[in-house]
């Protein structure tokens, strides 16, 4: 269907592919996969035919229909939303549902596209490009604009559509369930993989390992023979000997390590501190013309919270991290900062506002008139820009190097407090785990909306629900909301079944009151409550130490080097830390409830006296 040949391409000093090639088969589901910079968008240009590599070829099957779905729109104007998307292709009840698939809803069909936001825009394309049904599907970064419902819908769709893809993806779980196979630009050419992004990461582990090892030994024969001739070179009974050993080094060809390029490593400045509150939102209202987002909104957050707010797509999320910014005038209400915050604020196309024309050095010169050369030089190295490279216009960079440039320039001036929406957006993985420690160890206060679910459960200490022009607050990480939220949807069901099930003729009746009992029986159930409780939180604490405690053996167990050489044992083991993993994640969860009930009974007991 379509074969890459021997391709090669650079930009200036900078290689991209050096005689790569690849086979995209039909029905073949291809996650392209590799750092910011290395060259996925252009090799899909290039696929388009909107670039060319300036060696080898990219054969394709006459009359092949491409359908490409860019990082970046051009405006969308002049049309409904129905009327973009269908674009006279196909039955109109078809765009219909697509269009409702992706999260529209019936009302919506008649808006104009140029009052949408930049996330439903690419929704419209999107859905256009899937009733074009091409016979190839290219697309870059599908996923950033989908909530979660529209993007289970999206990938049902693609599951069983059997169209052919090839997609550009930061998302692994996205890859895990879509793809079938996984194509990794890597040292300028292009690795191919059977199988998801999981299978694609024990494929490469083996295979590095397997290089390792296979190069070590190689350089320890070398060094022997180079030994021998070193050592009777000189010597005439010998000459045959050292000739032949010279004759074998020089037919020796060598392994080369494909080592990894340098990550992207940086700690957020340590900033001043600030007061204990940091945001109040008090009864604020806020609308789009018709579209109300808030009636009344009580907000607040303190010093040292990691916030995640999460929600569907249009519950208000990044209107409410605008109103704490002050980017945002509310017509009701009031706001007030905390003593001593400072705040930098990354929007969700913080990207997009960068002036094209500008290098990256004048970009985050920008930011401050005070900074140094040196110190912005040092700064965009951190962030992998080095030498020419920062010289750059913005716009020759692709989308995660712009987001990179967006992230450094938050680093110019330190900030007590970062308001952060979809910081990961255009990430490679590598990238968004160095953004996650930073954030973790960064010793200020966080809020932030994201959809990765990992970046989540890494980085929240406090989970806010946006529903419903109100704001839900669970007081633990992600995993304690995932597991909180479970148990009141079962609550919700078994009541909603019990209701179902009496009949709706006999007469309510008010359940009986328990019999009253004295304020100092109460008090003294209440102290059995805490010491039951304390216990199962001390319990619990156990075991959490006790399985961190297997989880660091094993971790020094599997970076032996012996065992590097037994793959199946190797991977054996990693599968099991992996399950013990997820039961420390369970295990913290549950330990933090049983920690908020204690602390409430102990609240309880104080206000008794």
């Amino acid at each position: 269907m379509l074969q890459i040949e021997s391709i090669s391409k650079q930009f200036a000093a900078r290689i991209l592919f050096r005689e790569a090639s690849a086979h995209l088969r039909p029905g073949t589901r291809v996650g392209l996969v590799g750092p910011n910079g290395a060259g996925k968008t252009t090799l899909l240009r290039m696929i388009l035919g909107e670039d060319s590599p300036d060696k080898g070829t990219i054969r394709k099957r006459p009359r092949l229909r491409l359908g490409y779905l860019p990082q970046e729109l051009e405006t969308l104007s002049g049309k409904t939303v129905l009327d973009a998307a269908h674009q006279n292709l196909y039955p109109e009840h078809e765009a219909k549902r697509i269009l409702s698939g992706l999260g529209f809803a019936q009302q919506d069909f008649s808006r104009p596209v140029e009052t949408l936001s930049g996330g439903y825009r690419m929704r419209v394309a999107l859905a256009h490009l899937l009733l074009s049904n091409p016979d190839v599907l290219l697309l870059d970064e599908p996923t950033n604009h989908l909530d979660k419902p529209t993007q289970a819908w999206f990938e049902q769709f693609v599951l069983q559509s059997g169209m052919t893809i090839l997609v550009i993806s930061h998302d692994t779980g996205f890859l895990d369930r879509v793809v079938t196979h996984i194509w990794e630009i890597r040292h300028h050419t292009i690795q191919q993989c059977r199988g998801n992004y999981s299978t694609f990461l024990e494929w490469r582990t083996a295979r590095d390992v397997q290089q390792e090892a296979a190069a070590t030994r190689q350089e320890k024969e070398i060094a022997r023979v180079q030994k021998f001739v070193d050592r009777f070179r000189y010597q005439a009974n010998k000459a045959s000997q050292v000739q032949s050993r010279l004759k074998q080094l020089e037919k020796i060809k060598r392994i080369e390590r494909t080592r990894d390029s340098k990550r992207v490593r940086f700690k957020f400045p340590v900033p001043a501190s600030s007061g204990r509150q940091i945001f109040e939102l008090r009864g604020v209202a806020k609308s789009y013309g018709t579209t109300v987002v808030y009636t009344s909104l009580d907000f607040t957050v303190e010093r040292g919270q990691r916030v995640a707010l999460v929600g569907e797509n249009g519950a208000g999320k990044s209107t409410l991290l605008k109103l704490l910014a002050g980017v945002l005038p509310f017509e009701k209400g009031a706001r007030t900062v905390g003593h001593g915050v400072t705040l930098h604020y990354f929007a969700q196309h913080q990207a997009e506002t960068l002036n094209p024309e500008h290098t990256i050095l004048d970009s985050l010169a920008e930011v401050s008139q005070q900074a140094e050369m040196n110190f912005l030089r040092g700064l965009a190295g951190a962030f992998l820009f080095s030498g020419p490279d920062q010289k750059k216009p913005i716009k020759a960079l692709s989308g995660g190097e712009r987001n990179r440039v967006a992230l450094a320039r938050m680093l110019v001036e330190p900030a007590n407090t970062l308001l952060l929406d979809e910081p990961t957006n255009h990430l490679d993985p590598a990238s968004v785990d160095v953004l996650t420690d930073a954030l973790t160890d960064f010793p200020g206060t966080i809020v932030f909306i994201s959809h990765d679910p990992t970046f989540l459960s890494r980085v929240a200490t406090r989970v806010v629900e946006i529903e419903d022009a109100k704001a839900r607050d669970y007081f633990g990480d992600y995993q304690y909301y995932l597991w909180k939220r479970a148990q009141e949807l079962e609550s919700i069901k078994e009541s909603t079944e019990e209701l179902a099930s009496q009949n709706p003729r006999l007469p309510k009746v008010a359940p009986a009151s328990p019999p009253s009992k004295g304020k100092g029986q109460d008090r003294r159930e209440l102290v059995k409550s805490q010491a039951r409780l304390g216990k199962q939180v001390s319990r619990a604490e156990a075991e959490i130490a006790e399985l961190e405690s297997r989880i660091r053996a094993r971790d020094q167990e599997l970076a032996d080097p012996v065992l590097y050489q037994d793959f199946s044992r190797w991977h054996d083991l990693h599968l099991e830390q992996e399950r013990w993993n997820k039961d420390l994640e369970r295990l913290t969860a549950r330990w933090a409830d049983l920690s908020q009930e204690l602390e409430g009974l102990k609240q309880k007991l104080e206000v008794e006296g």
